[in-house]
């Protein structure tokens, strides 16, 4: 065999396209810097006369200087790619119909690194009703393939100010922790759950002023929205440094080869879960002849970023 060395295949450029969206300041930026595992501030370029440029933003500055189709990245993650809207008031016909048109425009990019692949709309829990920012959510669910996750934002925030009621009150006594989880869930559920409807997928976040905090569920609900296998594998292959969403992505894709649909791994019972399905898979059998290389071979779907290098040992066997 030749020593000379074959040439490592690359993986195409990956870019996974987000839309972060809600009324200002509800901590936006924070989220995508958790995402990102990161506490730096992102760049952002636009495109000037077919050419994209890195550009400088001054916070202080007019809002009319901010362009929805600026492009945010962090230097330590740059496969994601972000677009911020414009603070999202109530009422603002404007600035809903820019989205909107945003949102058709990104949509039918024939190329997949152009596309808009999901839309995180912000909702801060921190507001007195916090149902009223519920309302334009609907109006960006537009294209089927680009799914709108609600993201709750500030919970913390919003449950320490139910607790401070309730102390003001004085009723709550003893049972001070328990009315207010119980308090926190009505409103949530009529004030947010109720508008947005059981179809739309949502999340709770809080601590995010934590610089360790991560958002891995954003990123799993997210996953499970995409309508896309391909865009799927996109936003996995980014996610190089969140190896659980990889791993449960890659049991429950091995799973498949014995007919096993595997729910939500996320929200409880892993490991009992995988055991269950995993049982009743071999005690019925197989439903055609499998081959170690078809459960490896649907494993390492979940792993994008190993796919070069597999590539480049299997020139050596």
């Amino acid at each position: 065999m030749s020593d000379q060395t074959a040439p490592r295949r690359r993986l195409p450029k990956v870019k996974f396209r987000v839309l972060i969206a809600g009324r200002a300041n509800p901590g936006k930026t924070t989220i995508l810097q958790r995402v990102c595992d990161t506490t730096e501030s992102p760049e952002t370029y636009r495109m000037v006369d077919g050419e994209r440029i890195k550009i400088q933003l001054i916070p202080t500055s007019d809002r009319g200087e901010h362009d929805i189709t600026d492009e945010l990245e962090f230097s330590n993650h740059n496969g994601y790619v972000f677009h911020d809207s414009c603070g999202l008031e109530n009422g603002s016909t404007k600035e809903l119909k820019t989205l909107q048109e945003f949102v058709c425009k990104y949509a039918e990019q024939k190329r997949l690194v152009k596309q808009l692949h999901v839309i995180w709309y912000c909702i801060p829990m921190d507001d007195h009703r916090p149902g009223l920012n519920v309302n334009p959510l609907h109006a960006l669910q537009i294209d089927k393939n680009v799914p709108v996750i609600a993201v709750f934002t500030k919970w913390d925030a919003f449950r320490r100010n139910m607790r401070m009621d309730l102390e003001d009150d004085e009723q709550a006594g003893d049972d001070l922790d328990r009315l207010t989880n119980e308090r926190c869930e009505e409103i949530f559920q009529r004030e947010c759950l109720d508008k947005i409807g059981d179809t739309t997928p949502f999340v709770l976040l809080e601590g995010m002023n934590d610089p360790a905090a991560r958002c891995d569920e954003l990123i799993q609900t997210t996953a499970e929205a995409l309508n896309s296998g391909t865009v799927t594998l996109m936003l996995l292959a980014v996610q190089t440094k969140n190896l659980e969403l990889s791993v449960q992505r890659a049991v429950q894709e091995s799973l498949k080869v014995f007919n096993v649909e595997l729910p939500v791994l996320m929200k409880g019972g892993f490991v009992k879960k995988i055991k269950k399905a995993v049982t009743k898979a071999l005690a019925r059998g197989p439903s055609r002849s499998l081959k170690v290389e078809d459960v490896v071979k649907e494993c390492l779907k979940a792993f994008p970023w190993l796919w070069a290098s597999v590539n480049m040992m299997m020139l050596h066997v």
